[in-house]
């Protein structure tokens, strides 16, 4: 099976296994965190987007790391002295991780076709 792009649109399984959080406490954090909001369909299959994603590895830093309650991550995350220091930082890491996967992939992909011919 052909791995999805990193841009691509995630199922709730595939962001829990990816942050290491279990799916119950990613539907939790919806209700807590008014930023993340995933596509619902018809059927109430969540699907993610690499921003929601981004947004939910800084929640889990902000809680399990920094050791925060839910109501300081709030705080921290509606503000927008911190949003735009600590959150931003945090978006920014997981999106540039998520980038340089992708070129890494990209590479081997190349130097595989170049060794071919």
């Amino acid at each position: 099976m052909q791995e999805k792009s990193y841009t691509a649109y995630k199922t709730i399984g595939e962001v829990s296994k990816e942050l290491g959080i279990p799916t119950h406490v990613l539907r939790f954090w919806e209700s807590k965190f008014k930023n993340v909001k995933p596509l619902k369909r018809k059927n109430g299959h969540r699907y993610y987007t690499l921003e929601n994603i981004s947004v939910l590895s800084h929640i889990k830093n902000l809680l399990q790391v920094e050791g925060l309650t839910i109501k300081g991550a709030q705080k921290i995350l509606y503000s927008n002295k911190g949003e735009s220091n600590s959150a931003k930082k945090d978006s920014n890491e997981y999106l540039l991780e998520k980038e340089l996967i992708e070129i890494k992939k990209n590479l081997k992909n190349i130097s595989g076709n170049l060794n071919i011919t």
